[in-house]
């Protein structure tokens, strides 16, 4: 059964729609494909890494706040690992 697709305007400041094609060229993708893995990416991360790339802390996000959040990606990356058998 296909899934569902819903499709999404976005308003980007410029610059942006050269540097995706940059991107696009580069790992031979599409516009399409790179956005929707970033935003499903995005969604899933915790809140702190969420506020943290939409640029929420003023005066950009404090270093040990980029600790953290590294360090949430590890475990999370090693709960994966494990649950698919993989070994790092």
């Amino acid at each position: 059964m296909p899934s569902k697709r819903v499709i999404m305007r976005l308003e980007v400041v410029p610059g942006t729609p050269e540097a995706l094609a940059r991107v696009v060229d580069e790992f031979g993708s599409t516009n399409v494909s790179v956005v929707s893995r970033l935003l499903l990416w995005l969604m899933n991360q915790s809140d702190v890494t969420q506020a943290c790339v939409l640029g929420l802390y003023p005066g950009g996000a404090p270093p040990d706040i980029l600790k953290i959040i590294l360090e949430q990606m590890k475990v999370e990356a090693g709960k994966k690992d494990h649950k698919n058998g993989a070994k790092r």
